[in-house]
C-alpha cells in the first residue's frame, strides 16, 4: 500500500491509499484535463487527484493546482521496492526536493512533489486562486511492501 498524505504548502487533498499489485502501474495526475475535458473519478485509492472547494470561498467553483499535468509521473511495485517516474510533466517531479530524471526507489517517510509552486505577476489571471498556483506534496508512507 502506497500512502500519499498532504503537507504544508500542498495543493489540498484527502489523503490516497493506494494498493499496488505487481509491476502495475499507476498514473498520478489531475483528474480534469483542462486541454482535453477528459474527467478521471479520483478516490481515495487511485492516483487521480481531484479539484477541490478553495477554503476560502464559501461558493466557488472547485479548482485543480495548474502545476499537476493529467498524466504526471506513474508509481509501481516491483515486487521489492516502489519506484516513481515522471512522465515528461512541464513542471517535474520532485522526490525529496530533487527534480528526477530517471525512475527513483521510493521509501516510507520520502516527500514528493509533482510540479512546481508558481509564483503569482500581473499576467496572472484574476480568477486563478493561490491554491491552483500550488504542487502538489505529499509524504510517502509504503506499508505491507519491502523497501530499501
Amino acid at each position: 500500500m502506497l500512502s500519499l498524505s498532504a503537507v504544508a504548502g500542498s495543493f489540498p487533498f484527502p489523503t490516497k491509499y493506494i494498493p499496488l499489485s505487481l509491476n502495475v502501474k499507476i498514473t498520478l495526475g489531475a483528474a480534469v484535463d483542462a486541454d482535453s475535458g477528459q474527467t478521471r473519478d479520483a478516490s481515495p485509492t487511485n492516483g487521480w487527484f481531484a479539484p477541490q472547494r478553495p477554503p476560502r470561498s464559501s461558493g466557488g467553483s472547485p479548482v485543480s493546482p495548474l502545476p499537476l499535468s493529467p498524466s504526471h509521473s506513474v508509481v509501481w511495485w516491483d515486487g521489492q521496492q516502489v519506484y516513481i517516474r515522471d512522465l515528461d510533466s512541464p513542471f517535474g517531479t520532485y522526490v525529496n526536493d530533487v527534480k528526477i530524471k530517471t525512475t527513483k526507489a521510493l521509501k516510507t517517510n520520502d516527500m514528493i512533489r509533482l510540479g512546481s509552486s508558481i509564483s503569482r505577476n500581473s499576467n496572472t489571471p484574476g480568477d486563478i486562486t493561490d491554491e491552483q498556483l500550488k504542487p502538489i506534496i505529499a509524504k510517502v508512507t509504503l506499508a505491507g511492501i519491502s523497501s530499501s
